[in-house]
């Protein structure tokens, strides 16, 4: 079916009272001239987050290209994007977080970039703020890159993965995505509580064809500090929030099997491992609170490495790093957790 829009732009919408006018603002105030659809889900929110957007529909010159559908349920974000994906109308689809604006020239500088390269997805810079707008540095230097075109097989991924260091971000707001790219891949969010980015990124990253990273900020993405996977001075946490955490980065690990072709599939196991590890120390760091309690099957189950110990000898990169996890995962249990613990104290994560 022919779009009907140039761009549409996703936002999921619950308890969001205090940000969904400067973010819609932000969407409806767009200087491109071509035609944008703003598909909001409300998922079922319970404060008057609605009426904002029902008036700013009713005043703004732009408030007919608003389209609402409400959730029967609240069903979380992954569902609304997934509503989202399904009905939207748009050439290029472009998710926004409610609580989070974008500049003015957003969608305009993305968009140029697509149609000129024919690109599956362009990326944007990103900007990290507070609640009060003022810059936050959360350590993630590659929000903001050089330009880069990257239009090779193999060569985004290639990009994303050339070596153990994080290099694209896995957020999936500030990303123009191609709405062919994304039906002809049926890509869909996972029903997790938190990290479906994550998730949602491991599918698409090895499936981009021609990929843009611009430099220029065109995304306010604000820092607020209730987030789910904050374990910080929590009494008790539940063994499934731990089994979900467990769940989506075995997820992102086991992905390397369908990857086993691919120039990057060294260091992506590697990443994926050291990952695994990071979530694990987080874990033990806080077993004691963990209800009911943790196993030591279900830590060495974590670590089994995707690859088998014949594919890691031969290995051209990340031998030694690949082995040592390969190692880890076969171990006794027990002895599985010690060495765990050993190399998170060693690093300081516990």
């Amino acid at each position: 079916m022919e779009a009907r829009y140039d761009v549409t732009i996703g936002l999921p919408v619950y308890n969001v009272e205090k940000y969904i006018r400067r973010s819609l603002l932000s969407a409806l105030d767009q200087d491109f001239n071509g035609e944008i659809e703003i598909f909001i889900v409300n998922d079922c929110t319970k404060d008057q987050s609605m009426s904002i957007i029902e008036e700013l529909k009713n005043i703004h010159p732009k408030g007919k290209n608003i389209h609402l559908i409400n959730q029967p349920e609240n069903k979380g974000l992954s569902a609304a994007r997934n509503e989202i994906i399904e009905n939207f109308h748009g050439k290029y689809l472009f998710f926004m977080d409610s609580d989070d604006y974008i500049s003015k020239d957003c969608i305009r500088k993305l968009f140029v970039e697509a149609e000129a390269k024919n690109a599956d997805v362009v990326y944007g810079a990103l900007a990290t703020i507070d609640e009060k707008g003022n810059p936050l540095d959360i350590g993630q230097d590659y929000l903001i890159q050089e330009y880069k075109a990257l239009c090779n097989k193999d060569e985004f991924a290639s990009f994303a993965f050339q070596n153990m260091h994080q290099h694209l971000r896995d957020y999936v707001t500030n990303v123009l995505f191609r709405d062919a790219f994304i039906k002809n891949n049926n890509l869909k969010f996972k029903n997790v509580r938190f990290y479906e980015d994550v998730m949602f990124s491991a599918d698409l990253v090895p499936l981009v064809e021609i990929g843009i990273i611009i430099p220029d900020i065109t995304y306010y993405y604000i820092i607020r500090h209730n987030s789910l996977s904050n374990y910080q001075g929590r009494l008790r946490i539940e063994l499934d929030e731990i089994k979900t955490f467990i769940y989506i980065f075995n997820y992102i690990k086991n992905k390397n099997k369908e990857l086993k072709d691919k120039p990057y599939y060294e260091a992506r196991c590697a990443r994926s491992m050291v990952q695994m590890l990071f979530i694990l120390s987080g874990v033990l760091k806080n077993r004691k609170v963990i209800t009911p309690p943790l196993t030591n099957n279900m830590i060495k189950d974590a670590m089994k490495h995707p690859a088998s110990f014949s594919e890691i000898i031969k290995f051209k990169r990340y031998k030694l790093i690949n082995l040592a996890f390969y190692i880890i995962g076969i171990l006794p249990s027990f002895f599985s957790v010690y060495v765990i613990i050993l190399i998170a104290k060693y690093k300081r994560l516990i």
